[in-house]
């Protein structure tokens, strides 16, 4: 049962619409509605995702507004959009490794998935780290682009948390090219779905902060989508674990980074235009940045002002010749003077560069995380209007038969917390 037709049973979403961004709007009610804990908190996090998922052409529904109030609610009460148990998860064998996480090849519901198993080696690391996680994985629960990775779930497996995704057969889009017979429109348009995928990020508000060519990946359609958005601040967190633990240095991808970074400056919209130049560098010379430099050198580099080399591929035609002026504008020294992702799309698809935008109809044409939420919620209702006063504002009688029925539904939890996946 859709969300469409759920409501149909269910008191008028319109109304429950309208009720709740009221709240969003009054300093007071807002307050109350982020000192709900328990099962209240939990069943309006749970509500609040539903209307995320429901088609807004058919209620209108500010969705960023929503959706700042879902992350703050879960920060506030701890808790997430209800963790679904789906079974026939199998984790398969592992096909890659590095210094914050494993990846490994499985399968759920018929669909090959990557599972991305984050390194930590404390107990008491992984209360530090759940906090972060479920943020990042709330953020990218809402993006829904050709151009950006989907998101399954969360995945919590022998201690260890694990972020759960579509496999890419084609892979990364630095060894895909390095197969691939290609000329220079088939390469722009690869280009333009990185900025177009760029572009709805920093829409929203949403910083990438760790762009490379491997957290591109390449569709069956052969369209890029950009992967591993927000990881940038759990890599983060989980360097100081390890700095805490052991006498390990962090690792960071150098090579992209923007020289305010080596600053002491924090990853911003800027910062991501710097790296999505060196992308594209990457993409055209199959090689990172200044491959001829170690990453020492690399910054004492970029900090005295050198910029990677103008490569021979980027050369010859006047449409590549303003892709090389694009590249130098997304590296220019002080950050503001950097092209927006969204100028950076309009100069791609402009009479000086003519990036033609691939065709991507199939990919995503049954999002991944409703058709799984769909196999588990069935025909949960949305609340009505009364029923969320009272979870807000108090109704005592309602609020204890509520907190009854998730008492009951956290022991049942609890028996099942190894080896589930969280679906948010």
């Amino acid at each position: 049962m859709s969300l469409a037709e759920r409501s149909v049973a269910t008191p008028d979403i319109g109304a429950l619409i309208e009720r709740l961004d009221k709240v969003f709007h009054d300093g007071q009610e807002y307050t109350k509605f982020l000192g709900c804990r328990g099962a209240s908190a939990q069943k309006l996090l749970d509500s609040l995702q539903d209307l995320l998922d429901y088609d807004s052409t058919l209620i209108p529904i500010n969705k960023r507004r929503f959706n700042k109030a879902l992350i703050s609610l879960s920060e506030e009460s701890g808790l997430l959009p209800r963790c679904l148990t789906i079974s026939g998860l199998k984790q398969g064998k592992l096909v890659a490794g590095g210094a914050f996480a494993d990846v490994y090849k499985g399968s759920l519901d018929g669909l090959s998935i990557a599972v991305k198993m984050m390194r930590v080696f404390e107990d008491s690391d992984i209360a530090t780290l759940l906090k972060q996680f479920g943020r990042e994985a709330l953020i990218w629960r809402q993006l829904c682009h050709p151009n950006l990775l989907p998101f399954i779930g969360l995945y919590y497996f022998q201690k260890r948390m694990c972020l759960v995704s579509p496999w890419m057969d084609n892979g990364h889009i630095v060894a895909f090219l390095k197969k691939e017979v290609r000329d220079t429109d088939h390469l722009l348009s690869i280009i333009l779905d990185v900025a177009l995928g760029l572009k709805d990020l920093h829409d929203k508000g949403i910083v990438h902060g760790d762009l490379t060519g491997t957290n591109i990946l390449v569709t069956p359609s052969h369209t890029a989508c950009i992967a591993d958005f927000g990881l940038s601040s759990i890599k983060t967190a989980i360097s100081s674990v390890q700095l805490r633990n052991s006498s390990k240095r962090p690792h960071g991808t150098i090579r992209y980074q923007a020289p305010e970074l080596f600053q002491g400056k924090h990853n911003d919209l800027c910062s991501d235009i710097y790296a999505f130049g060196c992308v594209v560098f990457e993409m055209m010379t199959e090689e990172p940045p200044f491959p001829e430099l170690g990453d020492g050198a690399v910054i004492n580099a970029v900090l005295e002002g050198r910029r990677p080399s103008r490569p021979t591929l980027c050369s010859g035609t006047p449409s590549l010749d303003s892709l090389w002026n694009l590249l130098q504008n997304c590296w220019e020294e002080l950050p503001e003077m950097r092209p927006t992702a969204a100028q950076i799309v309009e100069r791609l698809m402009g009479p000086d560069i003519q990036a033609m935008q691939t065709e991507s109809n199939v990919d995503w044409a049954h999002p991944f995380t409703p058709r799984l939420r769909h196999q588990v919620l069935g025909g949960r209702a949305l609340p009505s209007v009364l029923e969320v006063e009272g979870m807000i504002f108090g109704d005592s009688e309602f609020q204890l038969s509520l907190h009854r029925i998730f008492d009951a539904n956290c022991q049942c939890e609890a028996a099942l917390r190894e080896g589930v996946v969280y679906t948010v």
